[in-house]
């Protein structure tokens, strides 16, 4: 195991975060003394309130502002750049700005993202995780007349990008022979029962180290979850009997894959053990349960990997719960009350202005809860929601 040692700040001091949200990495940065900028689509109270400069991003054309930030770029020490940006170009960065990223190259981070290579590469591997087949080849199969490999319910979801928002079930062969005509270049995959949860690991070029292991909130109609498979956060820990094997089949995984710094597998966790789903290749969203778990700085710990530094495998001090609260209501939502007067300390974080309005199904803030029990940290967190959706009509 590689030791954390100490380093100068000054080395690394400025740093971009780019993302569709980023409030996560920017806060975390803050809180360890880096001096963060920040470029997202949101613009949260939190987000501008750490940030040492706020970019803002159109959501509807994410990666067109990207050539805008060429001078931030070349001005700070670092880049993050977090989710949305997967598949993004920056080849137009000089070969000095490349080396400027912290953690995966941008195509390292594009090949991981692309769930029809992931599959193909994890049966290389020989490691459990849904049978997958594109739209095109199931088409493909359905001329010739050959029988679908795939076992209903059979769930839909787009090559690239993550948070569930456009995944689907076709629970029978009419559902599905209408997907693929409607969308061939989705991904078809077997259902799996079971629980989901991810794994949090940091690697350097030469180990890796699990960190926590986390339960998914998945598509709870407690928080208005826009649809059966939207990412609604984390709990941390996640105590199961295969926590051990979790982890080491993480650190197994993300090694193969040549991933550096802080990096994500997703999983569901059946009755026979855990099957792997997807890899997010970058900081992840659960960071914000991770963090008031272990009491590590995952900002921090990201850099600190990516230089060569790892800190000894972290063990939950306690239950942390984070908890996105969704816009239900049709014609969407106004934010009545100054959400920000709960700051962070009062446990709500991805805070909008008063004022804003946000379409049904938008991510309205977060609730963030602690216990020394999971009831309890749940309970914390349930509190929370419930000022999030009192202070909307």
């Amino acid at each position: 195991m590689e030791h954390k040692r100490q380093r100068p700040m000054h080395e690394i001091h400025k740093i971009l975060a780019i993302g569709f949200s980023v409030r996560h990495i920017v806060c975390s940065g803050s809180r360890a003394g880096y001096e963060m900028y920040a470029a997202d689509a949101f613009g949260d109270v939190d987000t501008r309130r750490c940030a040492r400069e706020y970019y803002p991003l159109d959501p509807f054309q994410l990666h067109d502002g990207l050539k805008d930030l060429y001078e931030v770029m070349r001005y700070v020490d670092g880049l993050i750049i977090g989710s949305g940006f997967e598949s993004a170009d920056f080849s137009f960065l000089h070969e000095e700005d490349q080396r400027k990223i912290l953690g995966n190259a941008p195509a390292k981070t594009n090949e991981i993202s692309n769930k029809a290579w992931f599959a193909s590469r994890l049966d290389e591997l020989s490691i459990p995780h849904p049978r997958t087949c594109t739209g095109k080849a199931l088409a493909e199969m359905m001329t010739e007349g050959k029988r679908i490999p795939l076992h209903y319910p059979v769930v839909a979801k787009p090559a690239y990008g993550g948070g569930g928002t456009a995944n689907f079930i076709c629970e029978t062969e009419k559902e599905l022979i209408r997907g693929i005509k409607e969308l061939p270049d989705f991904l078809y995959q077997d259902y799996i029962h079971g629980q989901h949860a991810s794994v949090s690991v940091l690697l350097s070029k030469r180990a890796a180290v699990a960190v926590s292991v986390n339960e998914q909130l998945i598509g709870l109609d407690a928080l208005s979850a826009p649809g059966p498979f939207v990412y609604c956060g984390n709990i941390a820990p996640f105590v199961t009997k295969f926590s051990g094997q979790l982890c080491e089949l993480a650190e197994e995984l993300t090694r193969e894959l040549g991933l550096i710094g802080s990096n994500g597998v997703d999983f569901v966790v059946t009755d026979e053990g855990p099957v792997v789903i997807e890899v997010n290749a970058r900081l992840q969203g659960s960071l914000d349960a991770v963090e008031r778990s272990t009491g590590l700085n995952m900002v921090d710990a990201h850099v600190n990997a990516v230089r060569g530094e790892l800190p000894e495998r972290a063990l939950p001090k306690r239950y942390a719960v984070k908890a996105i609260v969704f816009a239900k209501h049709e014609g969407g939502v106004v934010v009545t009350s100054d959400l920000s007067l709960e700051g962070e300390g009062g446990g709500i974080v991805d805070i909008p202005e008063k004022g804003r309005i946000m379409k049904q199904g938008a991510p309205i803030a977060t609730a963030i809860g602690v216990g020394d029990t999971r009831a309890s940290a749940c309970a914390d967190a349930m509190q929370k929601v419930a000022r999030i959706k009192a202070g909307v009509r």
